[in-house]
């Protein structure tokens, strides 16, 4: 018998998620290349980082508790530390939800397009993946999620901003969907590029689930470091099923020293919302999408009379990396860089355009 016969075979016919290698690309195309393609923050983390993982003790194990990140989160997000739960990374917050809630057979109400990680969460716990496509402007259509609720949904997921689309979900809608008494889980990784958060209604909701992360905002994302705000009883139940030491200390010193330098991370993220607004307009202009508005770190540009692989293959060919999408709608993802990002994609664009490659 062979190992793969051993293993689960719906698990087999996932798609894996796949990033392309730099150093492999840089090297082919004999140039470096322009990364916009994974929503990272092109100013990086804050000087701090540096300086506190020079002292770093390497030899110890981490708190399991996380301690001293719980306070400081309390104190950035106004609420009691005694709600918050760290993960290495969003993915593995969803992983351990799924852990906590989902049985074989469950339900997961989605509304695509959205993050891609959701209906991973259904697919790994053995849980039945809903979908209520969100309407023309990428809203949710809360309607159709209450009536898409039977007995057997336990997750709503909801991001918020949307990604891939960029736009929000107004607290109305988020009270909607608590009423039906599910979990709601709150995605707010772009939280900080909105200006508002929601975090608040975990005071008031036992089935709310708030998610936030140090990649985007915190310019973290190669510490790998996430975390939630949710009732107490749900985060002590969700601590306890976790590996013991699930955030190293080289983490949980970098997230510390971010948290103690908010007003860097503000200035860079007022940085990428002045800039993703200049980009917004000078992507109207371009021929062959439509770009919509945005309160994240990137900007959604649905491709007309094309296809959206066809874009990103040929600007690829230019030296500049995006995301394409083509299920439920064709669209680039196109994360907002630095002036001299946006000059270098634009410039690929208007050629791509130009010479009605895509």
């Amino acid at each position: 018998m062979r190992p793969r016969d051993l293993m689960r075979e719906d698990l087999l016919s996932l798609e894996q998620y796949s990033v392309p290698d730099i150093a492999s690309v840089e090297k082919r195309l004999g140039r470096p290349v322009v990364k916009l393609d994974a929503n990272e923050n092109p100013y990086g983390a804050s000087p701090r980082v540096a300086e506190a993982l020079s002292n770093c003790c390497l030899e110890r194990y981490p708190d399991p508790d996380w301690n001293e990140l719980r306070c400081l989160v309390g104190d950035y997000l106004k609420v009691d530390p005694v709600g918050v739960i760290f993960s290495a990374g969003g993915d593995e917050m969803l992983d351990l939800l799924g852990r906590l809630f989902l049985e074989a057979n469950d339900e997961v109400i989605d509304c695509p397009p959205s993050f891609v990680m959701y209906p991973a969460v259904a697919a790994f716990h053995r849980a039945r993946y809903v979908s209520v496509l969100r309407d023309g402007e990428f809203r949710i259509d809360v309607a159709a999620v209450e009536a898409a609720v039977t007995n057997k949904t336990k997750l709503i997921f909801v991001c918020s901003p949307n990604n891939p689309t960029g736009n929000p979900t107004p607290e109305k809608d988020i009270r909607q969907l608590l009423a039906t008494d599910r979990m709601v889980i709150l995605d707010e990784a772009y939280a900080e590029f909105a200006g508002y958060t929601q975090v608040h209604l975990t005071e008031s909701y036992p089935n709310l689930i708030v998610l936030r992360t140090m990649s985007k905002w915190g310019g973290l994302a190669g510490i790998r470091l996430g975390y939630a705000v949710a009732h107490p009883e749900v985060r002590r139940e969700m601590a306890r099923i976790k590996s013991p030491y699930n955030v190293g200390i080289a983490a949980q010193v970098a997230g510390a020293a971010s948290l103690r330098d908010r007003a860097t991370l503000d200035a860079n993220a007022q940085k990428i919302i002045r800039e993703r607004e200049l980009l917004s307009e000078r992507l109207c202009k371009i021929p062959g999408g439509r770009v919509h508005p945005s309160q994240a770190n990137f900007l959604y540009w649905t491709t007309e009379g094309a296809s959206a692989l066809a874009w990103r293959d040929a600007l690829f060919e230019r030296g500049v990396l995006v995301r394409s999408f083509s299920e439920p709608i064709e669209a680039l993802r196109i994360t907002v860089g630095t002036p001299q990002e946006s000059d270098l994609l634009v410039e690929a664009m208007e050629d791509v355009s130009a010479a009605h490659i895509a």
